[in-house]
């Protein structure tokens, strides 16, 4: 019997190529903020076609799937909702409401675990299941999995103050979180891939 054959996987170097790429065109396609969840679907989804099929991310390809992404009216919703409420929040705190003092931090957590289930959304987003579906299940793993989503609200708030910090680095940071999001559903997830250079084994 032969030795177990070592299936090609993109090296560091070109993964963080590619991320960097991804982050950019994500970073572009989620300009007019509405379109940011169906942005970041696509780009994980090249993402994670290049680290377990080996499949170059392309332009073309990011805007075919991100077409399929805005499809549906729910894609669209899902940020307006969330730029409401985390509206709300600031006003109330700024306004100096009866109650602002507790409901904002409150509200602030809210607004994070909605991130971070968006995020778990988009790493398992795929065009033939739709935004109803990743959603839903975006947040059951977000409340199950709580130090998978422990980790991503810190990669969250690291990416908050490196673009406060360096505001440079901001068309790349989309792609760092999607990798980020990738990588915490990958290991959560049975039957798991290392994201390394020598790629899984058969």
């Amino acid at each position: 019997m032969s030795a177990p054959e070592r299936v090609a996987g993109p090296s560091r170097l070109a993964l963080l190529a590619e991320v960097l790429l991804v982050g950019v065109l994500v970073c572009v396609a989620a300009l007019p903020v509405v379109t940011v969840l169906g942005a970041a679907g696509a780009g994980t989804l090249v993402l994670r076609e290049l680290i377990e099929e080996d499949r170059t991310p392309r332009v073309r390809r990011f805007l075919s799937l991100l077409r399929v992404a805005l499809r549906e009216p729910v894609a669209l919703l899902a940020p307006v909702l969330f730029l409401l409420v985390g509206a709300f929040d600031g006003l109330a705190l700024l306004a100096g409401l009866p109650g602002a003092v507790l409901a904002g931090p409150v509200i602030g957590l809210v607004l994070l675990f909605g991130l971070v289930s968006g995020l778990r959304a988009m790493a398992c987003w795929r065009p033939e299941r739709g935004w109803r579906m990743a959603l839903a299940s975006g947040t059951e793993r977000a409340g199950r999995d709580w130090r998978g989503s422990l980790l991503l609200a810190g990669a969250v708030l690291v990416c908050g103050v490196v673009a406060d910090q360096a505001f440079g680095f901001v068309p790349v940071l989309p792609g760092l979180l999607a990798l980020a999001a990738l990588a915490v559903d990958r290991r959560s997830g049975p039957g798991r891939k290392r994201l390394s250079s020598g790629g899984p084994r058969r």
